[in-house]
């Protein structure tokens, strides 16, 4: 029973790694939130090392970013010097603070990179009416950035409303019961 048990989570954990690496994402954060996500309570660094075969400084640096973005956090064993760590259970939760984070930081990337832009262009003096038609062009274009980066923010705010919170909070609560109508959808 263990063995199958430790099976069916290696093959949960290789998928995880799989679909990590085709997103850019840190497959080591991935499975170490896994590993506690389907552990039954909590597990010292040296269980995630032994369980992933990876080096105890890799799973050390990892699960404090997993701390810092609340997929993970510490606990308190009493009689025991060991650092232990449980995972955040509300899936949803850590999925859309991630993705939130993730939206956040590339947002103000945009901003500033148009920023910078802007700056440089309008610095620009044009020496004859093709460089001049060259710089409307640029302009231009970083007007349609900049008005897809505008749309993109109300998304994002959107996405950050308590609206949307409680609307996807609700659908998970209905998806665990009526499951079987979206498998039998598919």
């Amino acid at each position: 029973m263990r063995s199958q048990l430790l099976e069916a989570q290696d093959i949960f954990l290789g998928g995880i790694n799989q679909i990590c690496g085709k997103f850019g994402l840190n497959n080591i954060m991935a499975q170490l939130y896994a590993l506690l996500y389907l552990s039954n309570g909590h597990l010292s660094l040296d269980d995630m090392v032994e369980r992933l075969k990876i080096s105890k400084a890799s799973v050390s640096v990892n699960i404090r970013e997993l701390e810092n973005y609340g997929a993970v956090r510490m606990v308190w064993i009493k009689g025991s010097r060991k650092d232990y760590y449980q995972a955040e259970t509300d899936i949803v939760k850590v999925i859309m603070d991630r993705i939130k984070s993730m939206a956040k930081g590339r947002l103000v990337e945009i901003d500033n990179m148009l920023d910078a832009a802007y700056r440089m262009l309008s610095s620009i003096e044009a020496s004859g009416k093709d460089e001049q038609d060259r710089i409307e062009i640029f302009r231009q274009r970083l007007e349609t950035l900049r008005s897809f980066q505008k749309k993109a923010k109300i998304l994002h705010n959107l996405f950050n409303s308590e609206f949307l919170s409680n609307l996807l909070n609700t659908r998970v609560k209905a998806d665990k019961h009526t499951e079987e109508v979206f498998v039998a959808a598919e």
